[in-house]
C-alpha cells in the first residue's frame, strides 16, 4: 500500500463519575445501598428515552435559563460537572467544551453546563477563561437531585459509614483519592445529556473513575456528528482506502478519545465483519504503552454477503465504514508524573484484515499506523482566597 500523507495530532482526557438512579426521590437510602452493591453508573439518572426533569437556573452572567431555552433546533447538550473552583478534570473540561461549542451549535445544539457551584464562583471562572456557554448555578442542588445524580459519597466520608471499606474505596473511584473535603457535598456525578427538541434523552456520556471524561469531539465521532478532522492521513491500496485520524489533536490527563478509520473497499471488494468465522476479521491493533487504556473496537453494521462457490453467508464490510476505537489517556497522578514535561504522544498499531471478491480472497495484510496527538496540562489554578 502506498502511504499518501501522515499528519501529527494531539489528545486531551478527562475524567467521569456516576448517578443515582432515576427518578431522585430516597436518595440517601439509594446511595448506601449502591455502594453496597456496587454502583452502575450506566443506570443512574435520566435513561434513554426518559425525559428530563425542567428546571429555572442562573447563570454566570445572571441569565435565568429553562431546559427549554437552552434548547437548539436540534436538541441540546446538558453537561453536569463537580466544580469550577476546585476540580481540575471538571475546568479542563470546560475549557474543552468552550472550544468546541461553535461546532455543537452548528449541530444543532444548545449548550449549558450544570454543577453546585454559586454565580460568583462561576463568574469568576468564566473570565478569566473566557466561558461564553451558560455556566448554570445549581447551588442548593436541586437540580441534581432531581436528575438522580447527586453524589452521596462526599457526605458518608464523614458520617456513620466513613471507615466502612467498601465507601472509601468507592471515594477513591468516585470522589477523590484522599478525604474530600466537607464543602463538596452536594456535587453532580460528572456526566453529558443529549436531548432532542422535547427534552428526551438521546445519548448519555457517564464514566467510571473520576478523573476520566469523554471529549466532546470524541461524543460528537461515537454519534456519527464529527466535524470533518483538520488533518488526517490517507492511505491507498489495491483493496481499501483508508483515512484515519484521532477525535481529538490535543489530549490531557483523563481524556477518553477515540481513533477514527474510515474503511472504503473497491467495488467489487469486502472485508470480513465480527461473527464471519473462519476468516480474518478487520480490526486494529494497537502496541501496548503506559497508561494508554484501549477499549474495546466500536463496529457498525455489517451486511450478510452469499458466496456462492461455498453456499455460505458471512457478516462483511462491502460500503464505506468508520471502526471507533476509544482509548483513555490515564489522569492518576502516576500517569499526570510520567506525562509532564511531555509535549506529544504517540500512538502506533496497525490495521489487520483480509480482501476478498466474489472469486477469491487475497493474502491478509497489516497497514502499519500511527497517531501523534499533543499533550495539555490540566486546568488547575482557583480564584485567589480572601486571606483568613
Amino acid at each position: 500500500m502506498r502511504q499518501i500523507r501522515h499528519v501529527s495530532m494531539l489528545v486531551v482526557l478527562t475524567a467521569g463519575l456516576l448517578s443515582w438512579p432515576y427518578p431522585g426521590t430516597g436518595l440517601a437510602a439509594q446511595a448506601a445501598q449502591a455502594v453496597r452493591t456496587k454502583i452502575d453508573v450506566s443506570k443512574l439518572g435520566p435513561q434513554v428515552g426518559q425525559t428530563v426533569p425542567d428546571f429555572s437556573l442562573t447563570d454566570q452572567n445572571g441569565k435565568t435559563w429553562t431546559r427549554q431555552s437552552i434548547m437548539g433546533p436540534k436538541g441540546a447538550m446538558l453537561v453536569f460537572y463537580r466544580s469550577a473552583d476546585w476540580c481540575p478534570y471538571c475546568k479542563t473540561q470546560l475549557v474543552d467544551l468552550q472550544s468546541r461549542l461553535d461546532a455543537l451549535r452548528a449541530q444543532g445544539l444548545g449548550v449549558a453546563a450544570i454543577s453546585y457551584d454559586s454565580v460568583p464562583t462561576l463568574a469568576e471562572f468564566a473570565s478569566r477563561r473566557k466561558i461564553t456557554l451558560p455556566l448554570l448555578s445549581d447551588a442548593g442542588s436541586a437540580t441534581i437531585k432531581a436528575f438522580g445524580i447527586l453524589n452521596p459519597l462526599p457526605e458518608m466520608a464523614f458520617g456513620p459509614e466513613k471507615d466502612n471499606p467498601e465507601v472509601i474505596a468507592e471515594l477513591q473511584k468516585y470522589v477523590a483519592g484522599g478525604r474530600p473535603s466537607p464543602s463538596w457535598a452536594g456535587i453532580a456525578f460528572p456526566g453529558t445529556f443529549i436531548l432532542d427538541p422535547q427534552g428526551r434523552v438521546v445519548s448519555r456520556f457517564f464514566e467510571d473513575y473520576y478523573v476520566e471524561r469523554s471529549t466532546f469531539s470524541n461524543i460528537m465521532l461515537r454519534l456519527g456528528k464529527a466535524a470533518a478532522p483538520v488533518t488526517a492521513t490517507k492511505v491507498t491500496g489495491t483493496h481499501l482506502t483508508l483515512t484515519t485520524y484521532p477525535s481529538d489533536s490535543i489530549i490531557a490527563a483523563g481524556n477518553r478519545f477515540s481513533l477514527a478509520v474510515q474503511v472504503q473497499p473497491q467495488p467489487g471488494v469486502h472485508v470480513y465483519a465480527p461473527g464471519a468465522s473462519g476468516y480474518k476479521v478487520i480490526a486494529l491493533s494497537l502496541k501496548p504503552q503506559p497508561f494508554v487504556r484501549v477499549l474495546p473496537m466500536t463496529y457498525p453494521a455489517s451486511e450478510t454477503y452469499f458466496f456462492k462457490p461455498l453456499n455460505e453467508r458471512v457478516p462483511v464490510f462491502q460500503k464505506p465504514v468508520t471502526l471507533v476505537q476509544e482509548l483513555v489517556l490515564e489522569g492518576t497522578a502516576t500517569a499526570q508524573a510520567a506525562y509532564r514535561g511531555k509535549e506529544s504522544i504517540t500512538i502506533e498499531g496497525a490495521l489487520d484484515y483480509q480482501a476478498c471478491d466474489d472469486k477469491v480472497c487475497f493474502n491478509p495484510v497489516s497497514v502499519p499506523l500511527s497517531w501523534t496527538m499533543s499533550l495539555k496540562a490540566l486546568v488547575t489554578e482557583r480564584a485567589p482566597r480572601p486571606p483568613q
